[in-house]
């Protein structure tokens, strides 16, 4: 930005506040100052005014840099202006060295900056008028007022001409003179100047007339013109040999470069060595010269000449071989040398392990030696943090010379084992510091280069890996580990973040995963059963996150630790058991989320269940038991998905699921085509043998206070009179057997030693038979399961059917959290609902129809079967009947689909038959197992007495458990006549009423049902005598008692004729709440007739449908 006229003038406190607003804001916020003009002209005009300080204008220039660098370049005539100013004040006697030196330095960096790369370079003079100022300065050798200016003066054209090479290139000659002239100290900088020039001549190799004689001076020193190389830029391609002229020239200057080194200081020196280099290698000059001329660099205590030694050293390999243990031992004294300052200290070890990478090869002799250099790398007592940990970093690169990966000697492992029990001596305080001191990560980070010394990352190949595990370093290395983890459990922290840094790197993991099979091995079993194995939780957590550890020892180690908790548990430590507890299960869960569940289903399992059981912490329970819930009905993939928190399992996909059918709706009619019974299906593991459609229900007439639509038939037991008593059970024969009670017509009975024995039979028994209305009755259980088809969830989501079997599983869908409630309207109380954690869809069958040849394709038998269990959930319904009557159980589900939607709807229902309530009888508590079959035969000859109508027990009552309640018996009775053959009889029974079975009488029934060796426990009778087989088996004398007239009662006559007969079996069937069925069935070579006597005769209206499906079907 040009101004149109003269530059304003700015007081220094405007000077500053410019200054500080460009610093704030950039150029955009100074043109309140400027008025329009050039910041650039602006600052020029002021560096020659008198009033202005010369620290202001020293800040000036800093400010004109900064200026030019981020603004745009200036132009020649502001370039001009520049260099006007800077000969005024160059050539003024007034002006302070400090300002024409800061000048100088300002104004050759804003050419430079301005000009490089600029394509314009040729027409432009302003470059020649700051050369030719610059050169008339230096051009006064041995001047002493002026000799520092002279000295900036070259380097500014040093500086110009490592920016544009060979600008200097045509008074070479000129500069080799003023080197030669020079006396003072600032001959350095003119020696410099001269081997920056030489070296660009030589890389550049410009045309002849620039290098036609080195020592004659072709053009004069000023004025000064732009070389044409530096015009064109194209340089010549020849050998500095062909010229031989030139060739010799250049050697003189060598030779003189050579002998002005010890006139150097150390920067300078750094700056001799990196031009020298390229002419020495140019010129093909002979590298032992080099060598001879700079060895003594390393013999001195200056740091900075280490490095020029270490340049040279690595340019020129060949031709320092064989000193190379001369050099080390002098990096490793710098090391040492406490007066340096500790960066000079960590530089020279640094320094040495760069230089035994480049030495050491496949020399064993240099392996060797570096070995034995290893005894002086111990760390000192008093040596810093940082230098400890360098100096077992140069431990460790030891160590992987001593014994290199497939090396078997066991010197070497000795040695190494040696040199690292003894050397990690000097960080051994971390046992007793925090986890997250300093001396703790040196340690551990010691620990690191040791153990991945003999897998470096520039090995590709991974065949040594056995090799190095079984190996006697690394087994001391474990020890060490573990024993620090015991004596130490702060430093656990510390070792699973080592392992991490293993198991992040794709080139170790395997090492980490073999050190927690190490841990798993070693460590375990060592650890005490006490509070502070909390302490090693997060190395469990790593070992149960590698699924290549076998988790049966965590999981004995937890069994073991959890009957301590139990134990210790008290009324101080429930905040810890707490803590501890949530600590195994979060192991039990990284467990199921890492592992297969195959191989942890055992252990795991019975951990969880133990936790359950004894764990004093409810919350603790209600978790393991969702957790076992989980392993035993979720396969593997769905429970990893389930138990994933955003990260993403290896082999695990997220559900390929996103929509459902039933998107948060409530299907209640089962029957609706397309309703969610189509889909989710639950039915009877064991079909019933009769299909029951209909159920008998009798009303109470308003007789009794029971509410209830059906009878119950116990009564509570009064201590009452004898009217009271008549009263009662006049309305208990009533209500049971539905017959019109005759009062004062009741019989007189005769007591007589069988009543008694029955009464007191009856009496035991009914004192087993819980009073439902005072304690839970008795229950009968429906085992059913549940499936549903994965077909219609698949309607938004195509299915591979192509797929494998376990990829098919995977991508089966699922439901989640099953509630199944159920309702009946049926006398079967409350029925408690069930809860399924996790049911997988049945697969879509592929096939539509099968060809021929795959219909008659021979299919094992049960395969299919085993594959369907897979994807059903059993369950069992809970009845507690009230009255054995059949029914029908509604079902309705509540579930979560994949996608988290609700599916709600009602099932088809389950049937409940007749056969679902037979039950056997209950035993007393006293009745051992070998008289049990014995009590069992007497009890069905007390009810069979009991059930006939003209028994002498009908007005006894009898208490029923626990005292409060009372029944009482008044029985009935039928026959049925099946006409099958006996084999078809057996069979059926022993089918479905073996475990009712209670007596065998008759030699060929016995032999025959023995013989089967279906039913046991049972009681055999065999007769001797005809006369003894025909009679009933339970046939007595009737007890005495009166009639009154036309109350006669037809009796059953026996039937005598033994044709064909074989026996006979007598069932005893309970039927809750307190009821009996009775069969004594009279069995024949081809007909059956059943006699039957229960005291709940509405159960008859079923039992004949029963029996012939029983026997006919």
């Amino acid at each position: 930005m040009a101004g149109t006229g003269a530059p304003r003038s700015l007081s220094p406190a405007e000077w500053e506040a410019l200054i500080d607003e460009y610093n704030l804001g950039g150029a955009t916020r100074i043109h309140r100052w400027t008025d329009g003009s050039s910041v650039f002209d602006l600052c020029i005009s002021s560096l020659l005014r008198r009033d202005l300080s010369i620290q202001l204008k020293l800040h000036l220039l800093t400010f004109l840099e900064q200026h030019t660098l981020d603004d745009a370049s200036p132009s020649s005539s502001s370039l001009n202006r520049l260099v006007d100013a800077l000969r005024g004040v160059i050539q003024s006697p007034t002006d302070p060295f400090a300002l024409k030196e800061q000048f100088l330095i300002s104004s050759t960096s804003i050419f430079i900056t301005s000009l490089l790369g600029n394509d314009e370079l040729s027409v432009d003079i302003t470059l020649c008028s700051l050369v030719e100022l610059l050169l008339t300065i230096i051009n006064r050798p041995n001047h002493g007022v002026d000799r520092h200016t002279r000295g900036i003066a070259c380097e500014c054209l040093r500086q110009l001409e490592l920016a544009f090479p060979c600008l200097l290139s045509e008074i070479t000659p000129h500069l080799w003179s003023l080197c030669q002239s020079e006396r003072t100290h600032v001959s350095q900088w003119y020696v410099l100047l001269l081997l920056t020039a030489v070296s660009n001549v030589v890389k550049m190799k410009p045309g002849d007339a620039m290098i036609s004689s080195i020592s004659n001076a072709a053009i004069p020193l000023i004025p000064f013109n732009l070389p044409l190389f530096l015009v064109d830029g194209t340089g010549q391609n020849f050998s500095w040999k062909e010229k031989e002229l030139s060739f010799k020239e250049l050697r003189r200057v060598v030779a003189f470069f050579l002998d002005f080194p010890q006139y150097l200081t150390p920067f300078g020196l750094l700056e001799f060595i990196v031009a020298l280099i390229p002419i020495a290698e140019e010129l093909e000059l002979q590298a032992s010269l080099l060598k001879v001329q700079f060895s003594w660099l390393l013999y001195t205590n200056e740091p900075l000449l280490y490095h020029t030694f270490l340049v040279l050293f690595l340019k020129f390999l060949e031709s320092f071989e064989g000193q190379e243990f001369e050099v080390a031992p002098r990096l490793l004294l710098l090391s040492k040398e406490t007066q340096h300052h500790l960066v000079f200290r960590l530089l020279g070890l640094q320094w040495l392990l760069g230089f035994f990478g480049l030495i050491v090869g496949k020399d064993e002799a240099k392996k060797r030696g570096i070995s034995e250099m290893s005894l002086k790398f111990y760390p000192d007592i008093y040596d810093p943090l940082a230098l400890k940990a360098l100096k077992l970093d140069a431990l460790a690169y030891c160590s992987s010379l001593l014994c290199s990966p497939g090396d078997a000697s066991s010197t070497k492992e000795a040695n190494q084992v040696k040199l690292f029990t003894e050397r990690l001596l000097s960080v051994s305080d971390s046992k007793c510091l925090p986890p997250w001191s300093s001396e703790a990560a040196v340690a551990f980070r010691a620990f690191h280069k040791f153990l991945i010394v003999g897998s470096p990352h520039k090995d590709a190949t991974n065949s040594l890996h056995s090799t190095i595990t079984e190996s006697r370093f690394f087994r001391t290395l474990m020890e060490m580990l573990v024993n620090s983890i015991l004596e130490s459990p702060g430093l656990v922290p510390v070792v699973v973040a080592s392992i991490d840094r293993l198991l992040g790197c794709c080139k170790h993991c395997w090492l980490g995963e073999h050190l927690l099979e190490a841990l798993d091995v070693n460590l375990l079993p060592k650890l005490k059963q006490d509070y502070s194995l909390g302490s090693y939780f997060l190395i469990f957590e790593r070992i149960s996150r590698n699924d290549e550890v076998p988790p049966n020892g965590l999981l004995k180690l937890l069994m073991n630790y959890l009957l301590f908790l139990v134990m210790k548990h008290g009324p101080g430590t429930e905040l810890k058991s707490w803590r501890h507890g949530s600590k195994i299960l979060n192991i039990c869960r990284t467990l199921l989320k890492y592992h297969h569940s195959s191989s942890l289903f055992t252990s795991l399992t019975r951990l969880l269940a133990s936790v359950c059981l004894y764990f004093p912490d409810l919350e603790i329970r209600d978790n393991a038991r969702f957790y076992l819930r989980m392993l035993t009905c979720i396969p593997g993939r769905k429970l990893k998905s389930i138990l994933n928190k955003g990260e993403v399992l290896p082999g695990v996909s997220p559900s390929n699921y996103s929509g459902s059918p039933f998107d948060s709706q409530s299907f209640s009619n089962p029957k609706r085509p397309g309703s969610i019974s189509s889909v989710i299906h639950i039915e009877r593991t064991t079909p019933l043998l009769i299909k029951q459609s209909w159920s008998l229900a009798l009303l109470n007439f308003g007789i009794g206070t029971s509410k209830s639509d059906y009878f119950e038939g116990i009564r509570d037991s009064e201590p009452a009179n004898e009217e009271g008593v008549s009263d009662m059970r006049s309305t208990t024969v009533f209500l049971e057997s539905g017959l019109h009670p005759h009062p004062g017509k009741e019989p007189l009975r005769v007591m007589d030693a069988k009543v008694s024995e029955i009464v007191r039979v009856l009496r035991r028994h009914f004192s087993c038979v819980p009073d439902y209305r005072h304690a839970p009755g008795l229950k009968i259980y429906i085992r059913c399961r549940l499936r549903f088809d994965s077909g219609l969830f698949s309607v938004t989501q195509e299915v591979d059917t192509g797929a494998q079997i376990s990829d098919e599983v995977d991508n089966l869908p699922a439901l989640y959290a099953i509630v199944l409630r159920f309702t009946s309207s049926a006398p079967y109380g409350s029925i408690p609902s069930i809860h399924i954690p996790f049911l997988l869809g049945t697969p879509v069958q592929t096939g539509a129809s099968l060809s021929q040849v795959d219909s008659l394709a021979i299919v094992p038998a049960g395969n299919h079967h085993s594959e369907e269990e897979k994807f059903c959930s059993p369950l069992c319904i809970e009845l507690e009947p009230r009255e054995p009557t059949p029914g029908l159980v509604n079902v309705w589900i509540d579930s979560n689909a994949d996608n988290g939607r609700i599916i709600q709807g009602q099932l088809h229902s389950i049937s409940v038959g007749i056969e679902d309530m037979f039950l056997r009888a209950i035993s007393p508590d006293d009745i051992q197992q070998d008289a049990s079959c014995d009590y069992y035969m007497h009890l069905f000859n007390a009810l069979w007495e009991a059930c006939e109508s003209s028994s002498g027990t009908g007005r006894e009552t009898f208490l029923l458990k626990g005292g409060k309640g009372a029944a009482a018996i008044n029985g009935t009775r039928s026959v049925k006549l099946i006409e099958i053959p006996s084999s078809s009889v057996i069979q059926a029974i022993e089918h479905q009423l073996a475990p009712f079975v209670v007596c065998v009488i008759g030699e060929a029934l016995v032999d025959v049902v023995k013989s089967r060796g279906v039913i046991k426990d049972t009681v055999w009778k065999v007769y001797d005598s005809p006369f003894n087989i025909t009679s009933s088996p339970t046939g007595s004398k009737q007890p005495l008692y009166l009639k009154y007239l036309g109350e006669e009662e037809e009796a059953e006559a026996p039937i005598r004729s033994t044709k064909n007969l074989l026996g006979y079996l007598n069932v005893l069937i309970f039927l809750p709440p307190r009821f009996h069925l009775l069969f004594q069935m009279e069995v024949r070579e081809f007909s059956t007739l059943v006699r039957i006597r229960t005291d709940h005769w509405p159960c008859l209206a079923y039992v004949d449908d029963y029996l012939e499906a029983l026997f006919l079907e």
